[in-house]
């Protein structure tokens, strides 16, 4: 009975290729027969035209142009500008010199209320009180009645030798001090206010670097000075020669605090009452303090209120606030809460703090929400300039009026002005305002000509955006 199912079961499996053999040996009438295949066609090659056609207009291959090398007459690159209340502009600009070791040189020049531009401090000119020979300076300041204050190499631009008044005593070893100078430039020519290797007020040490330099129309001149023996770094103030240290690493934060400051300072140009509003650090916390001749004055720190319900500020990210003649502050600050997030404050001289702008506000006449702020200016209006965050990495340029009012100065990815249509800003630097709404920044754009460029912007009085130098026109004589 196995045997017999076994061999249904094969012949049942071989059956269908028996009955095809069959089929296939058994002759075919012609009308059976297969038509013999045709050979296969050859696929078309497309030529280079043959490409889908677009419904707009294809964009027209840009060329980029070979640029020439710049001339030493022509702008190669600049540093952020300032503005004035009087709308004089005061714009560091950079040029190519093959005769310098870092082939470059720079000049500084002022746009007054004429609309003229002139040169007002080159390298090489002469310090009126000493005959030192102005080397390579940094970035100046302007105050409001137009001087120029600055840190420059000094004849040579060397370093001074090694003092060493004991050979036996290690501490008596000197390390190099730069040959720099403070210098200021006024009506009547370039006077020092302070030479690099002056003894520390009140400290058995000398100060090796100075940074944040900027000065008054009452002739006080602040910046921020690194010293040595011990190590250490501060903010000071000098006045016809005399140095007072504002403040300084491991000083408390104030009579009843327990913290001290450490060596990081954010400062903001000094004001016409003799305040300076910066950042400063405190182990892993931070806060935004005014320091001036009667002491130190904390504005906001981190652990603390801010000025919405049930949050705290958790920190300031580095930024440097700003501060104007009437003593009010503006600053960037982070908190936490139920609405957690970046805001820009400010704080009236006279009232409380306040929150003027925060992420997640909506941009005017656009889609998108602001995400960061940075970069403030501040007039005595009350008015701040700044720069913000928005949909991902792009950024702008805003103005927050005292009445509330938000206006938008620049956005990336809008054409510039008096660009062609694909000349698009691309990145801004920290704008700088004055009390009749004018703005001005550097900032640099995308060109399919060149690739990118950059240039100086100024929005005008009555609100207009121009441009007022690019990389490659011709500086003012």
């Amino acid at each position: 009975m196995t045997i017999r199912f076994h061999s249904l079961i094969v012949l049942l499996l071989l059956l269908p290729g028996v009955l095809a053999h069959v089929s296939l040996n058994r002759p075919q009438t012609p009308e059976q027969r297969p038509t013999p295949a045709s050979p296969p066609k050859p696929v078309p090659v497309p030529d280079a035209g043959d490409e889908p056609v677009a419904i707009t207009e294809k964009s027209k291959p840009v060329v980029q142009v070979e640029q020439a090398p710049l001339r030493p007459d022509q702008f190669a690159n600049f540093r952020p500008p300032f503005i004035n209340d009087e709308g004089e502009i005061s714009l560091l600009g950079i040029y190519s010199d093959s005769s310098t070791s870092n082939r470059a040189g720079q000049f500084i020049f002022r746009r007054s209320k004429d609309g003229k531009w002139r040169k007002v401090l080159d390298e090489g000119e002469k310090a009126a009180d000493t005959g030192v020979v102005i080397g390579a300076f940094g970035l100046p300041h302007v105050n409001a009645v137009g001087d120029l204050t600055f840190i420059a190499d000094g004849s040579q631009g060397t370093d001074q030798s090694a003092q060493i008044s004991d050979p036996n005593d290690p501490a008596a070893y000197r390390p190099l001090i730069p040959n720099k100078s403070l210098y200021k430039k006024g009506p009547t020519g370039i006077k020092t206010l302070y030479k690099m290797g002056t003894e520390v007020p009140n400290m058995p040490s000398y100060i090796t670097g100075i940074t944040n330099i900027s000065s008054n129309s009452a002739g006080t001149t602040a910046f921020i000075g690194t010293y040595v023996e011990p190590d250490g770094r501060g903010l000071f103030f000098v006045n016809n020669g005399v140095v007072k240290l504002i403040v300084r690493s491991g000083q408390k934060l104030g009579k009843v605090e327990t913290d001290s400051f450490s060596e990081h300072y954010y400062p903001s140009s000094i004001n016409e009452r003799n305040e300076v509003a910066f950042l400063g650090r405190s182990g892993e916390k931070s806060g935004v303090f005014i320091g001036s001749l009667k002491g130190i004055e904390i504005v906001a720190f981190g652990g603390r209120p801010s000025s919405l319900k049930g949050s705290n500020f958790i920190g300031f990210g580095n930024r440097t606030p700003t501060i104007n003649n009437r003593g009010d502050v503006a600053f960037i600050g982070f908190f936490d809460g139920p609405e957690a997030g970046r805001g820009l404050f400010f704080k009236p001289v006279d009232g409380p703090l306040r929150l003027v702008a925060r992420s997640g506000e909506g941009i005017p006449g656009t889609n998108w929400n602001f995400t960061d702020f940075n970069a403030v200016s501040l007039n005595d209006n009350g008015d701040i300039a700044f720069a913000a965050s928005f949909a991902g990495r792009s950024r702008g340029i805003f103005v927050k009026t005292i009445r509330g009012v938000l206006e938008t100065v620049a956005l990336q990815n809008q054409r510039i002005p008096g660009g062609e249509k694909e000349d698009v800003f691309n990145h801004f630097t920290a704008p700088d305002i004055n009390s009749r709404g004018e703005v001005v920044f550097y900032a640099q754009w995308r060109t399919p000509r060149v690739g990118v460029n950059i240039g100086v912007f100024w929005r005008d009085p009555q609100g207009t955006l121009r441009m007022l130098f690019q990389r490659g026109d011709q500086m003012p004589k």
